[in-house]
């Protein structure tokens, strides 16, 4: 078995059409399907289910995907040990959700090199970071809890406070159901909070928002926060006192409103000490700074 016929079988199965494998993978369909079925006649067995609309792995094929993630994430840690012993620094990539504050970010990179590790960080939402991290796209990333599962090892750093952002003149909300027919923005609507903290706030509140606007940032969330926009829900530890200084802060005496942060991370490498990435994001997120309740 060839590393790009497993890679080849890997993406057909996560796309469904051998169609699309091709264009993922900048290969003509021909070629994809041939090393299909070389790898069926490797192993004398049925690996896909070719049906009209698409593929799907047969139960041989499911075994083998299992398989060949593993395979070629240890050819990905082999390329990266190699390449590493070349650099004074080892390279790892390392995915964090927007809604945390720079500093955290800063203190990553810097405590990394003190280390002899060189952070590449990736900011993004929860769902496409995870997803990107199935892929081996990341060595870790740190997301919001509640959306890995059994398959991932994950680790809770940070327990930290909801809050409801409005501008300045807004009226001080004492039941959440004040927010009823209002406007909410998002930084993204794949982000954790939005996912499920918001679902959970509709749903306690009877909560029927007249829209929720997706702002692409937390910059231009804040900004359009500021200037009456709408209303959003937010990380209290992600308002820095500038930006306090321009919007109200609205605290949510209810269930929803802890939201725990947690690490998803590797376990088999090669080439450095997973136990020292670990610890080094812990100290991180003890920064004094994150239980900041003002």
């Amino acid at each position: 078995m060839k590393i790009s016929e497993l890679q080849a079988f890997v993406t057909v199965v996560e796309t469904g059409n051998i169609t699309l494998a091709a264009e993922r993978l900048n290969r003509v369909q021909s070629s994809i399907s041939h090393r299909i079925r070389s790898l069926e006649d490797n192993l004398d067995t049925l690996l896909l289910d070719r049906k009209t609309g698409g593929c799907i792995p047969t139960k041989q094929g499911l075994i083998l995907y299992e398989y060949a993630l593993k395979i070629l994430r240890l050819a990905e840690d082999c390329k990266k040990n190699i390449a590493n012993t070349k650099e004074n620094y080892l390279s790892i990539n390392v995915g964090i959700i927007e809604c945390l504050p720079p500093y955290i970010i800063t203190s990553l990179i810097n405590l990394g090199q003190e280390f002899g590790l060189n952070i590449n960080v990736t900011i993004g939402n929860t769902i496409s970071l995870l997803s990107a991290y199935d892929k081996n796209e990341f060595d870790a990333v740190i997301i919001g809890a509640g959306f890995s599962n059994e398959k991932h090892t994950s680790k809770i750093l940070l327990s930290t406070e909801l809050v409801i952002v409005t501008d300045k003149s807004y009226p001080t909300i004492t039941n959440i159901s004040h927010l009823n027919g209002k406007t909410f923005l998002v930084s993204s609507k794949q982000c954790a909070t939005s996912k499920r903290n918001f679902e959970m706030l509709f749903n306690a509140g009877n909560i029927k928002p007249e829209r929720v606007i997706e702002c692409g940032s937390y910059p231009v969330l804040f900004s359009n926060i500021a200037l009456g926009k709408g209303v959003a829900l937010v990380l209290r530890c992600s308002i820095s006192n500038e930006i306090k200084r321009k919007i109200k802060v609205h605290k949510l005496d209810t269930p929803f409103n802890d939201f725990k942060i947690e690490l998803v991370h590797h376990t088999n490498y090669s080439y450095f000490d997973i136990n020292k990435l670990i610890n080094m994001i812990i100290s991180v997120f003890q920064d004094p700074r994150l239980s900041y309740m003002g």
